[in-house]
């Protein structure tokens, strides 16, 4: 990054080319990002795929007479992989902070159309791995959840069933089976059998991924909402249906859609991912 200022006098220099019209970063083998482009090439658009060390090498960051300016001036789509679940060696760890760093000043700098632009506190938005805080910051209630090192076990009962979830795997059971894994533990209380919905969520218009009569719950216009609270532009926002479908909680926000997600709403996602990339 250059932060030597620019005077009137001194020749600009020339603006990058951008090898294509859209610019995804992510691992070029992720499924969304192979789909994604794809579909911008269909609609007769060019798209390139870069991983985050190639894509940090394509943009300059610079301030020209006190204003930061990014070149080159391309729509991107931001996919970031998730950071090693271990050490990979101190100068390999060096390069991925630093082009990560590079890719974070380029996304919030640039004037063209960003899909997952990093917001003020991450580039997940305000989610985090608690799902009651994650409620709250997006607006909604939420039921109490607890954190535990050793697998807990349930006290007075706030609904049906206490279901624990590993954090390392990610994988929840219902007490007292033991979901896969050694700890530590999420865990709540919710239905036995619960019901859910999922809305996708891309600026201010969200999607729901089923046909079910809940038109009465408002959860698009809820979804929407909530991301923006979140400060997410796509996401995946996932509804606990309950009290016989007279009311629905939201439990999840996931700020990176899995492909089957997206494909589920992909007849009115892809229109407006084109509009929002190519105003």
């Amino acid at each position: 990054m250059s932060s030597e200022p620019r005077t009137s006098s001194e020749p600009r220099p020339t603006e990058a080319a951008a090898p294509a019209d859209l610019i995804v970063v992510a691992d070029p083998q992720d499924p969304i990002a192979v789909e994604t482009a794809d579909y911008v090439r269909e609609q007769g658009r060019s798209a390139a795929v870069l991983d985050v060390f190639d894509a940090a090498q394509l943009f300059t960051v610079a301030t020209r007479a006190g204003t930061a300016t990014v070149d080159p001036v391309v729509p991107l789509v931001l996919l970031l992989p998730s950071p090693p679940g271990r050490r990979i060696g101190f100068d390999a760890e060096f390069h991925l902070g630093e082009c990560l760093a590079q890719l974070w000043a380029v996304a919030a700098l640039t004037p063209a159309p960003v899909i997952n632009r990093p917001s003020s506190a991450l580039v997940a938005g305000r989610t985090m791995r608690s799902a009651a805080v994650t409620e709250h910051r997006a607006g909604e209630s939420g039921d109490s959840e607890l954190f535990s090192f050793d697998y807990p076990r349930p006290g007075s009962p706030e609904g049906e069933a206490f279901w624990v979830e590993d954090l390392g795997t990610l994988r929840a059971r219902r007490w007292p089976e033991r979901p896969p894994g050694t700890g530590p533990y999420r865990a709540r209380w919710s239905d036995a059998d619960p019901a859910m919905e999922t809305v996708v969520v891309l600026g201010d218009r969200a999607w729901r991924c089923t046909t079910a009569d809940l038109d009465h719950l408002a959860l698009e216009s809820r979804s929407v909402a909530a991301a923006a609270a979140l400060e997410l532009d796509l996401a995946a926002l996932v509804w606990r249906v309950t009290d016989g479908a007279a009311a629905a909680r939201l439990v999840h926000v996931e700020p990176f859609p899995a492909l089957q997600q997206l494909r589920m709403v992909w007849l009115g996602l892809g229109p407006r991912l084109m509009e929002v990339l190519f105003p």
